[in-house]
Parts: C-alpha cells; structure tokens; sequence
C-alpha cells in the first residue's frame, strides 16, 4: 500500500510540475520574483524526490512526506497569490501613502463655484514658462520646449509668443515645419510630388513646341511622373537671405530621421555670424545673418511615444533654451470654461484630470489626461452629456493598459470610474 501512495505521489507530483510549468510560462514577465522563485523551487523539489526514489536514498514514507508538504505548500502560495490579486482593487492602485480615505484617496477636497481656488497643491501653469519663452523669443534666442503629449506646447505656447513678436513686429512670419518619421533631408529642401496627368500632358505639349524635333515618347520618359516642390526649411532660408525675418518651428522634432536631424543641425550651426543651408539636390548654398532667423522646437521625450528618436546632443546644444513644459492648469481652466462648462463642473474635471496624471506618474496608467482630451470632455458635457458616462467612451480606455488580446485592464478601469463617481457623485448631495 505504501508503494501505491509513493507512485500516486510522484504521478501527481509529475502533473503538478507541468501545470506549474505552464503557469509560470504564462505569468512569467508579469509575475513578482518570489513567484518565480516558488515555482523553480517546488519543481526542483519533486525533480529531486523522484530521483532520491529512484536510487533509494530514503525511505518511501519520508519521500512521500517532503513531496506533499512541498506540493500542498506551493498550491497553498498560488492560491493566495492569485487571491490577492484578485482582490487588488483599483483603490489601493490610486491611494498614495498614509491616506486615511480609502473612498476617494487621489482627490483634494473639492470646492464649490465662487469659493476657495485650488491650494498649494495646484502648479503655478505655464504663465511663468511662457513668459520666459517670450523673454528668450524676443531676446532672439533658440528655443526647445518639451512635455507631455498634449499640454498645448505649440500651439498654446510657442506659437502664441510668435504671434505676439509678429504683432509687435520682431518678426514678420512663422514657418511651422512638422515632423514625421518618413520626412528625410531631401523634402526639407526640394521634396518630390507626383506630377498628375493632365498636368504633364500640358507640359508634354509645352515641351513639344520647344523642341518639335523629339517624340512624345522620348519627352515623356525625360519628364517623369514626379516633379520637385520646395522645402518649407529651403523656401525659410531663401525669404530670410532677402530679407524677411523668420520664426521657423519644427513641431515633433524628435520624429524626424536622421537625414533630416543632421540637416536641420547643420542649417542651425552658426558660422561667422551666419546661417548657411547647403541644397545638395541643386548645389544652391544660402547664407542667412543670424538675427533673421529664429528657431523654436518642440518635442515628447519618454517612454510610450512610438516613432521617436532620442535626440542628439550636438542638436539639443544648438538652441540656447531648454524648457519643461506641464500640463497648464489655467488654460485647461480656460478652454472648459470657453466650452461652455460652469466653474463648479470645470473645477471637478480639472481635479479628475490632476489625480489620474498622478497616477501615470506613478506608473498605475498607461497614459495621463490630456489637455486635447479634456477640453473634448467639456465640449460633450457642456452639450448636456453626462461627465462619468461620456468618459467611458471617450478618453478612459485611452489611458488603461491592454493585454496581448487587446482587453483593457479592469483594476485600471474601476479605479477610473471610482474617481469619476467620488467626485461627480457629490453634485447631488
């Protein structure tokens, strides 16, 4: 009989290795070390009972013993660790240390309409970094503005200090060049367009009166089917070298290729009081003076924004200023109230917004509150929509973390719709 349980111990023993084998392999990279751990212990163990069976080295009913204290042992840990994370709730994912609340852990106190701002722990906003924007701007200094991806760097920023040195007339225009990964050094200076049939087929003609002796034939593969526009960065240097004075933006420059890093670093590097872009597609060399041209950038630096380069130092040196731009409170303030949303509303949304960027700072979401997404929110709520049902469709699973099946993460969810009720719940009471 005792032979019997030793066998039926190493069957089960043997089951259990590959069903702990097979779910090690699936949580493998998303399972804590001591999990792991458990797993490669309690294999070792049974591999190393059957082995002491097989050789004899103890006696059957000691084997049996270690084998079964080591298997109810280890089904006993999973089953707790699979009970805690179960039981993990969105509330603990959210609560920062020494919180007493646990209901509505990531929210400051709310205040109603025509009371108290927000305190201490609301940033200054951008009204002190656009002031020192502007000063570098009129002060003809470069400038490199970085941020989270919608936080208005642009076009709440940038090109609002352009248009005001427009307006006072430091400048007299702005060339915004945006970025891609598929823009290369050649379409900064001549890019190539398709040339579409009617318009080659009036070239063709023109060319045919030109030179009456060639065939159509011959014209036409001599002509192509692409023509050469020009650049926005060729066409800035070529209105600046007579005379106008520019504010070129490369908006994303981080998404450029390096073809067009390495031009576009080349064309920024001063020489003998001198800005000089050399056009290799027509051999044309212009020499800009400094003060006509004033480069600005803007880009996203971090993990999560696909298509991006880190970029080079010898082009971050290249412009005089480094900014950090943030999320601006006053203009998120602005924009919602601008949409039509009441200052009680507008308020609560802001603070929705402050406490899941905090949670993305910590790294229990995937991706913060954007400005861009927010003023959406207050457009459909100033419509009449409600703020915790139109978000669930409209920015909530933007900010979630998905499986490999696509699914988001419910944990992730619930904290969400959590925040959402605790501060949108407080309207009718």
């Amino acid at each position: 009989m005792e032979k019997y349980l030793v066998a039926l111990g190493g069957v089960l023993g043997y089951f259990g290795l590959v069903f702990l084998y097979a779910v090690s392999a699936y949580l493998l990279v998303r399972s804590p070390f001591w999990v792991r751990l458990l797993f490669g212990f309690s294999s070792l163990s049974i591999l190393c009972g059957m082995i002491a069976h097989a050789l004899g080295w103890f006696s059957n009913a000691r084997i049996l013993f270690v084998e079964s204290v080591l298997i109810v042992g280890a089904v006993c840990l999973t089953a707790v660790y699979f009970w805690l994370r179960k039981g993990k709730t969105s509330k603990a994912l959210f609560a920062p240390s020494g919180s007493e609340k646990v209901g509505d852990p990531a929210l400051p106190p709310l205040v109603g309409a025509g009371e108290e701002e927000m305190g201490e722990d609301e940033p200054e906003g951008n009204a002190s970094v656009g002031k020192e924007i502007a000063r570098c701007l009129s002060g003809g200094l470069s400038v490199l503005v970085y941020g989270p991806t919608g936080s208005g760097k642009t076009y709440g920023v940038v090109l609002e200090c352009l248009r005001n040195a427009k307006v006072e007339g430091t400048i007299s225009d702005i060339v915004l060049i945006p970025c891609s990964d598929g823009m290369e050094d050649y379409d900064l200076l001549n890019k190539p367009v398709p040339v579409g049939p009617k318009e080659k087929a009036v070239r063709l003609r023109e060319m045919g009166g030109e030179y009456p002796g060639v065939t159509e034939a011959s014209l036409s593969r001599l002509f192509g089917d692409w023509d050469r526009a020009e650049g926005p960065l060729r066409s800035a240097f070529r209105r600046a070298s007579s005379g106008e004075k520019l504010a070129v933006v490369f908006d994303e420059l981080n998404r450029s290729s390096k073809s067009a890093m390495n031009l576009i670093l080349k064309a920024m590097d001063p020489v003998l009081g001198y800005y000089e872009l050399v056009d290799f597609t027509s051999g044309q060399v212009f020499r800009v003076p400094l003060e006509r041209l004033l480069f600005c950038a803007t880009c996203n630096i971090g993990e999560g924004y696909g298509q991006t380069r880190e970029l080079d130092w010898s082009l971050v040196d290249r412009f005089s200023s480094v900014v950090f731009m943030d999320y601006d409170i006053g203009l998120e303030r602005h924009l919602l109230e601008s949409e039509g949303v009441g200052s009680t509303v507008a308020e609560q949304m802001i603070r929705v917004a402050k406490a899941l960027r905090a949670a993305y700072r910590t790294g229990d979401l995937s991706a913060p509150l954007s400005t861009r997404h927010l003023k959406n929110w207050g457009y459909l709520v100033a419509g009449g929509s409600d703020p915790e049902t139109v978000a669930r469709n409209l920015w909530i699973n933007r900010l979630v973390s998905h499986d490999r099946h696509g699914f988001p993460d419910e944990n992730q969810v619930r904290g969400i719709l959590e925040i959402l009720h605790a501060t949108f719940g407080r309207q009718g009471t």
